[in-house]
């Protein structure tokens, strides 16, 4: 539980050492805040509905959300209220928001869910890759743009995704080969247009 700890000497006059936490206490510390914003709840599930529970994941954690009908909410506060029936979620827009592959459950049961854009989004990685499975009944549009951590084998994880018409991908900087992705996402998704 405890991270490992380093000693700082502060001056070559001084005796004492300070001891400092290294990073990894840190990373843990928000690892777990974000896990927290992020886990599905099964009672909201079994109470609310997967749409309401998916919207109220995505607005919680600075996203957006389309309805359909068309109508995009961003504030979490302007939800209805629980008693009354939400339409269906359409879109997910986690530009800038800090949803992470803890929360991808969430998209299970979002049966009219059409399109996510996941843009400028650092707790974003493979396994967020892997987590947009639990959208693949429905999911013909996804976005993965300027993510710094999904990577070439987070990438060819969409492959399971064989509903997708429309793919955009750009500014992924821990991607090595871009190309060589595309190719491999479209011999899986041919129907698919990747940009």
């Amino acid at each position: 539980m405890f991270a490992s700890l380093r000693c700082v000497q502060l001056s070559r006059n001084f005796k004492h050492r300070v001891v400092l936490p290294t990073c990894s206490q840190k990373r843990y510390f928000w690892e777990y805040v974000n896990m927290m914003f992020n886990k599905p709840d099964a009672e909201r599930l079994k109470q609310l509905g997967p749409d309401r529970t998916c919207a109220e994941w995505v607005l919680r954690n600075g996203g957006a959300v389309v309805w359909s009908g068309g109508r995009r909410q961003t504030d979490y506060n302007s939800l209805p209220p629980e008693k009354a029936a939400v339409p269906k979620l359409v879109e997910i827009d986690g530009s800038g928001s800090s949803i992470s592959h803890y929360g991808f459950s969430h998209l299970s049961g979002c049966t009219e869910l059409k399109k996510i854009i996941l843009h400028d989004n650092k707790y974003i990685d493979d396994r967020a890759m892997a987590g947009l499975e639990y959208g693949k009944s429905s999911l013909t549009h996804v976005q993965v743009s300027e993510c710094p951590n999904v990577t070439d084998a987070g990438l060819k994880q969409l492959k399971v995704l064989d509903k997708l018409e429309t793919l955009v991908l750009f500014k992924l900087l821990s991607v090595d080969n871009l190309d060589e992705c595309k190719k491999f996402l479209k011999s899986h998704l041919s129907k698919c247009n990747i940009q």
